[in-house]
């Protein structure tokens, strides 16, 4: 079973890049708090995907600092290490993400096109809420 389900804060706005075929992919990093014995230690800073509407949706919706919950598969993929040495044997490293399934809105989604409270924009921004395949 390849089941993650993450809750934490979006550290950039969602990317989105058009693939060919009418196919859309975004990513972002989530910061996701780390406590041992209820007491704060760290931060762990996983890549997250989402594809199609619901990476539009995303993007649309959420900004750096979003708190959101994810739900989705971790995904592995061995890629080349670059600035390596003429002659040196090539090496690689795995590269962790979480294909996202399915994300819930935990803070109050931007208005298309409006900057965010925080921001200085005036207005109360609309209630969370959950974006589906």
């Amino acid at each position: 079973m390849n089941n993650v389900q993450l809750i934490g804060n979006l550290a950039r706005a969602v990317e989105l890049r058009e693939l060919g075929g009418n196919k859309v992919v975004g990513k972002s990093i989530l910061a996701v708090s780390r406590t041992q014995r209820g007491v704060r230690v760290g931060t762990d800073w996983i890549p997250i995907t989402l594809w199609d509407k619901q990476a539009q949706a995303a993007a649309k919706y959420l900004d750096k600092g979003s708190r959101v919950a994810v739900q989705g598969r971790l995904h592995g993929d061995y890629v080349a290490v670059k600035g390596q040495a003429e002659g040196e044997a090539k090496r690689s490293r795995l590269v962790l993400e979480v294909i996202v399934d399915r994300i819930t809105y935990l803070s109050p989604m931007k208005r298309p096109g409006e900057a965010r409270a925080e921001d200085g924009a005036e207005g109360k921004p609309t209630q969370g809420g959950k974006a589906g395949r």
